[in-house]
């Protein structure tokens, strides 16, 4: 880590906050939804960092292959770079643009060498610097055919990509490097190998002056090339909200351990998580398909909401999640199968947040969470005892007491056995309610749901959902498997099934009443309506039926081709949405006319029924289905 303390003020939408690095990675990774937000940091950070060298978002301006604006204001790269003009072309470097890399490959034969090697071992070309009447002309030899072609011109975007980052990362008269969005025009395996070239550069310059710190402002998940810990230290997260970057350099030494686990298992769908500012976290793969498709009939969208569902990989994993997200001050969102509570580190994760406190100690329990949890295993504790005291338990008590049964004799049970114990007690509860209320007592239950009822709702108070009634796949009427000993393939063939019964366009109340609690879970995470076409539609429709009536009032011997024809010359663009089907005259001036809407984003055809009655203006008619 290079050690330098940075201070200064964040241009506006940020309002002149004041905001320190005090720690700077080698690599450093800019992150988040907002893309301009994050280009003005790094127009801030270049201007506080001294030897700084910044690569813009349009970098190949001037580099591109076909310009359809060169006819109409000419083509002023058409026979090379002049050489009169290479002070411009470094100023323009030093202003974002890549177009002083071919000047730095002809004036640096040392840098010359290290692209064109790298460019022939992935590529198979060679470059080819050549003048031609006072202007420098890159060319391109393809080492297979001999084939020569303009470099800058003809050139496909990734390979000019490459060219122009390579450069300017080997360029060592910079120790500072600053490229916004690195991932442009670059398929994923040539990101990754940008990011290996990136590791052996960067270093601290002040050590090793071949060294530089480089700023990655991206969008690309493959860019967030994380080997540990400290390569997760090294983002800066921002937000759609335009607050304070958010970082978590100073971690201290219990996290870091914590969340060093984590970072081997993050791949690039999990990545997802630093892009987004409400992320959703589910256990498992089968979980997230669930949910995913749950939002869909629904008729939402989770990715509108700036929002993406992530399968963590277990009650475990999710833990280690919430602790990155609430470092970075991600609003994540995590739904939790009930067995989370009582295994694992979900406790220990949310004991001191403030908004769990707050809420128990509103509910006049106290403000220790681990503490309220302890009281609700000690209640099923003493459940489990008196069950397992039940001689010849009749259906359809009889399964979950040959399930503690055989988890051993009480006294040898671990913590895992506990904690299969309990959740298959809180299940039980969930599925056979009077059946248990008849072995044990109306108050036990009534005290053992009221307890679980304030726990969900304290952890609500962090978007921490848990299902009340158990598992997942307790809410899917197509699992046949056994509640209490889970499978797998059970599981996927209840998921797979169920997804195809949400394919038969469910409504949202045949939803609720399928799925229930789970339902109600997935209603609360983060989503966005679809598209309201409706409201713009409605305002061009108004424009059109009124110019359809005037029409039809002045000219009462018009027939229907006749005002189609009309409406198509003053409505040109509304050709492919609107339509005249049906056109009935009345005597004085009265009509009745049916126009079509047209399919739109998802939207069956539809139809509206207009007279000579019909106030367009104030929007008085009704849009019917075909």
């Amino acid at each position: 880590m290079i050690n330098k303390a940075l201070s200064f003020d964040l241009p506006i939408p940020w309002k002149q906050k004041k905001f320190e690095i005090t720690q700077i990675g080698a690599i450093n990774f800019l992150v988040g939804p907002n893309g301009s937000g994050k280009s003005k940091f790094a127009e801030a950070l270049r201007s506080v960092l001294e030897n700084v060298r910044m690569l813009g978002t349009d970098r190949l301006s001037g580099m591109e292959q076909a310009n359809p604006l060169k006819n109409i204001f000419g083509d002023h790269f058409a026979n090379g770079l002049a050489k009169n003009q290479f002070p411009n072309f470094k100023s323009a470097g030093q202003q974002g643009s890549g177009i002083d890399t071919i000047v730095l490959l002809e004036e640096r034969m040392d840098l010359r060498i290290q692209v064109e090697a790298t460019l022939s071992h992935l590529f198979n070309r060679k470059i080819i610097l050549e003048w031609d009447s006072g202007n420098l002309v890159a060319r391109a030899v393809l080492g297979e055919t001999g084939d020569s072609y303009r470099l800058d011109r003809d050139e496909c975007h990734g390979i000019k990509e490459l060219l122009v980052l390579l450069t300017h990362l080997y360029n060592d008269d910079h120790s500072y490097l600053i490229i916004d969005e690195p991932e442009l025009n670059l398929h994923p395996q040539f990101q990754a190998f940008f990011m290996q070239e990136v590791r052996k550069i960067a270093g601290d310059p002040s050590a090793d002056n071949k060294k530089k710190v480089v700023f990655l402002v991206t969008h690309s998940p493959f860019i967030l090339d994380f080997r540990s810990i400290e390569d997760v230290k090294s983002v800066i997260s921002f937000d759609l909200k335009h607050s304070i970057p958010k970082h978590i350099f100073d971690l201290d030494s219990a996290a870091t351990a914590r969340l060093s686990t984590l970072v081997p298992r993050l791949n690039v769908h999990h990545k997802q998580l630093f892009f987004s500012d409400n992320p959703i976290f589910v256990e498992g793969v089968l979980d997230a398909q669930i949910v995913g498709t749950m939002q869909e009939a629904r008729g939402v969208s989770v990715a509108g909401a700036g929002s993406c569902i992530i399968d963590a990989g277990g009650c475990e994993e999710v833990n280690r999640y919430l602790e990155l997200c609430r470092a970075f001050g991600k609003n994540a969102h995590f739904l939790y199968d009930l067995d989370s509570l009582f295994g694992g580190n979900l406790r220990a994760c949310v004991r001191e947040d403030g908004s769990v406190q707050s809420f128990l100690v509103t509910a006049g329990v106290g403000s220790d969470f681990s503490k309220y949890c302890g009281e609700l295993d000690r209640k099923l504790t003493n459940v489990i005892d008196r069950l397992l005291e039940i001689n010849n338990p009749l259906p359809p008590m009889k399964r979950l007491v040959d399930f503690l049964t055989n988890l051993g004799p009480r006294s040898q049970w671990n913590g895992k056995n506990w904690a299969k114990a309990r959740m298959a007690v809180m299940t039980a509860i969930s599925q056979n309610r009077q059946a248990i209320i008849e072995a044990l007592s109306q108050s036990d239950i009534d005290e053992i749901e009221g307890r679980l009822k304030q726990i969900i709702i304290a952890l609500k108070q962090i978007n921490v959902i848990l299902l009340p009634g158990g598992t997942l796949e307790r809410y899917l009427p197509k699992y046949m498997g056994d509640h209490y000993e889970l499978t797998d393939d059970a599981k996927r063939k209840a998921v797979g099934e169920e997804i195809e019964e949400m394919a038969k366009a469910m409504t949202t109340t045949e939803l609720s009443d399928r799925y229930g609690e789970l339902y109600e879970a997935v209603c609360a995470l983060p989503s966005k309506s679809s598209v309201d076409v409706e409201r713009v539609l409605r305002d061009y429709l108004s424009n059109y039926i009124h110019d359809l009536q005037a029409a039809l009032v002045s000219n009462p011997t018009w027939g229907l081709d006749q005002v189609q024809a009309h409406l198509k010359t003053i409505h040109h663009a509304t050709i492919k949405v609107f339509s005249v089907q049906k056109l009935n005259r009345e005597s004085h001036k009265k009509f009745s006319v049916i126009v079509e809407i047209a399919e739109m984003l998802g939207q069956k055809k539809r139809f509206v029924r207009v007279t000579h009655q019909t106030n367009a203006g104030m929007g008085d008619f009704n849009i019917e289905f075909a």
